[in-house]
C-alpha cells in the first residue's frame, strides 16, 4: 500500500502541511518532540516522497540523462555504472539511453530526455555526428539544459567537455613499441572524421618521426571500434607482411585481432605485438594480459559529474574543457625485438 503524507499526519495528529514542513526540514514552530515523532512514523512506514510533486514545486526533476553510443562496449557500460552511482548519491535518478552511434537516433533521444524534463545531460557523441559537423554544432547549441560532453570532444566554443588527451595516447603506445625495437608499426584507427582518432594518429606520427621513421600510410587502417571490426580488418593487417606490431582503436578491436590471429595460427606476441586502448577489465577476466592505453573512467566520471553539478547549481557559468592524461599498461602482448 502506498503511504501518503495524510496517513502520517493522521497518525501524528497534525496537519499535512506540518508533516511537509518537518519532512522537508523547513522552518516551523513545531516542537522538537513532535518533529521527531513525525520523522519516526515516516521511517517506520517506509514513506517515499512524491518526487513528481516535489519536481513541480522545485521546477527540477532530480533526473539526469546519459547518452552513450554503444552500451555493448564495456568502456561505456562502466562509464554508465559509475555515473549512475555518483548521481544517485547526489539524489538524482539517471536515465541511460543508447544511440547506437546513429546521429538521428542520438538527436531524437536527447529531445525525448529534454521533453521529460531532465535537469542535465552527460553525452558521449555518436561517431556519425562528426560526419555532419554543422548539423552537430547547431544541434548542440539548441540544447536548453546544462550538459557535459565526455570522451569524444568537439571544437565548438561554449561547450562543456571532459576527455582524454588522445594525441598523448597515440604517442605513448607508439613510443612503447619503438622502445621495444619495432619499426614497422600499423595503426588500426577509428573513424577518420572523429577528432580523437585524428589526434591519436598525430601522436603516432610524432613518435615515429622522433625516431626518424617515415610514416607508411598503408599502415594506417580505418577500422572502427567494435569486436567484429577487428576480425574483419585483421586479414588486411596480416597482409602487411613487414608489420611486427599494431595499435588498435580500442581493446574490443584488439580482441577481434587476437581472435583472428588464433584462427589463422598467428602467434601473439611472437609474430605480432598488439596494443589496445581503454584498459578494459574483461581482458583480465579472459586471462589476456593485453598491453593497452588506459583511460581512467573514474577520473572521467568524477570530473564530468563535478562539472555538471556546478552548471546545475550555477556555480560555474563559463564553458569548461577538462583534458585528462592517459597512461600505458604494458601487459604481455608486446615482444621485445633485439
Amino acid at each position: 500500500m502506498k503511504i501518503r503524507m495524510k496517513d502520517i499526519a493522521k497518525m501524528a495528529n497534525v496537519s499535512e502541511a506540518a508533516v511537509s514542513l518537518v519532512l522537508n526540514d523547513k522552518p516551523s514552530r513545531i516542537s522538537e518532540k513532535k518533529k521527531q515523532e513525525i520523522k519516526t512514523i515516516a521511517k517506520e512506514l517506509n514513506y517515499i516522497p512524491n518526487i513528481a510533486a516535489q519536481s513541480l514545486a522545485k521546477n527540477a526533476s532530480q533526473t539526469i540523462g546519459v547518452v552513450i553510443p554503444d552500451i555493448e562496449n564495456p568502456f561505456f557500460s562502466k562509464l554508465c555504472k559509475q555515473l549512475e552511482e555518483q548521481f544517485r548519491v547526489m539524489g538524482y535518478l539517471t536515465i541511460i539511453v543508447n544511440s547506437n552511434d546513429d546521429f538521428a537516433v542520438e538527436k531524437n533521444l536527447i529531445q525525448m530526455l529534454l521533453n521529460r524534463g531532465v535537469d542535465g545531460l552527460i553525452i558521449a557523441l555518436s561517431n556519425e555526428s562528426f560526419s555532419c559537423k554543422k548539423e552537430q554544432e547547431d544541434f548542440l547549441k539548441e540544447i536548453d539544459a546544462p550538459f557535459v560532453l565526455v570522451d569524444r570532444q568537439v571544437s565548438i566554443k561554449g561547450v562543456n567537455q571532459v576527455y582524454f588527451d588522445s594525441q598523448e595516447g597515440g604517442k605513448l603506445s607508439t613510443e612503447y613499441l619503438l622502445e621495444n625495437g619495432h619499426r614497422h608499426i600499423a595503426f588500426m584507427t577509428g573513424d577518420f572524421k572523429v577528432p580523437s582518432t585524428l589526434e591519436r594518429i598525430e601522436g603516432y606520427r610524432q613518435a615515429l618521426q622522433s625516431y626518424d621513421i617515415n610514416v607508411n600510410e598503408d599502415y594506417i587502417i580505418e577500422t572502427g571500434y567494435r569486436f567484429n571490426c577487428g576480425i574483419e580488418k585483421a586479414n588486411e593487417l596480416f597482409g602487411l607482411t613487414e608489420v611486427t606490431a599494431v595499435i588498435t582503436s580500442n581493446d574490443m578491436v584488439a580482441f577481434g585481432v587476437l581472435k583472428q590471429a588464433l584462427n589463422s595460427g598467428k602467434k601473439i606476441p611472437e609474430e605480432l605485438s598488439v596494443i589496445g586502448y581503454d584498459r578494459l577489465e574483461i581482458a583480465d577476466i579472459l586471462g589476456t594480459s593485453l598491453a593497452t592505453v588506459e583511460q581512467n573512467i573514474s577520473s572521467l566520471t568524477e570530473q564530468a559529474v563535478s562539472l555538471l553539478k556546478k552548471k546545475l547549481t550555477k556555480k560555474q557559468l563559463k564553458a569548461t574543457t577538462v583534458i585528462l592524461q592517459p597512461s600505458l599498461f604494458k601487459g604481455k602482448s608486446v615482444k621485445k625485438i633485439k
